[in-house]
């Protein structure tokens, strides 16, 4: 692939052994690669935060970004790293936040919503992360059930919720940034990678103006370059322009 832009990857599991992500250091440094390849200079390191499952601390992050960053240094990939971290959002989410990691500097804080989650009980930790001074970026919504518009998720929350179900798919999306959240495509979801329901949400998304940043979302090395190129073609051709400015948290 030729290098033309400067893209920033707001979602990555690039650290190694800290998740589902990169299993060693070579693994992590041939995703590094592949992502300068195709035009990244920034990556967000965001290993999953599962009580239960993945628990790396702020600090232990923040250590492996910065021996991370040393290796791709001698390696001479050009990558900036980021610190971050992906946190689940579940009960434990608003305890996290009392040592929080944001994206880089930032204070926009990375969440990723069960794919099939109550609505209201979404919007309402949204409205207490944000009263907490954080900005919520919700990762990949394309994936998710509860930002669809479909006959079996309104029969899904008529059961458990109700009369108390018209809080979903557009609408939460639309109650959701009002409120001031942000919204992260997956690459890979234009290029199919999840399937093409997903694919057709993600074009879906992007059409409406509902994407503030883009990330790989990548684990591993495998696919991760034809996702790219063909992710990034698809999201290019939607907008009309091939200029990284353009793209959501571009640059």
């Amino acid at each position: 692939m030729q290098v033309t832009q400067n893209f920033v990857d707001w979602h990555c599991h690039l650290l190694p052994g800290l998740d589902d992500g990169a299993t060693d250091l070579e693994e992590s440094l041939e995703m590094a690669r592949i992502l300068a390849a195709a035009g990244f200079r920034e990556v967000h390191c965001t290993p999953h935060l599962i009580k239960g499952a993945y628990e790396a601390s702020a600090d232990m992050v923040r250590a492996r970004v910065a021996d991370l960053q040393r290796a791709l240094d001698e390696a001479d990939i050009p990558l900036r790293l980021r610190s971050g971290m992906e946190y689940h959002l579940d009960e434990f989410l608003l305890d996290c936040l009392a040592d929080p990691l944001p994206l880089g500097d930032s204070s926009i804080v990375l969440v990723e919503a069960p794919f099939q989650a109550a609505p209201p009980y979404l919007a309402e930790i949204m409205y207490q992360v944000i009263r907490r001074g954080f900005t919520p970026l919700i990762a990949h919504p394309e994936r998710c059930e509860v930002f669809h518009d479909n006959s079996k998720l309104k029969t899904l929350q008529a059961r458990s919720l109700g009369q108390n179900s018209e809080l979903r798919g557009a609408k939460l999306l639309d109650t959701l940034r009002d409120m001031g959240c942000r919204f992260q495509g997956n690459i890979g979801s234009f290029a199919g990678f999840y399937g093409e329901r997903v694919r057709r949400h993600a074009q879906r998304f992007l059409e409406m103006g509902l994407y503030t940043h883009l990330g790989s979302d990548a684990h591993d090395s495998r696919h991760l370059e034809r996702n790219l190129t063909a992710g990034l073609a698809t999201i290019s051709r939607i907008i009309g322009t091939e200029r990284d400015e353009a793209l959501p948290g571009g640059r």
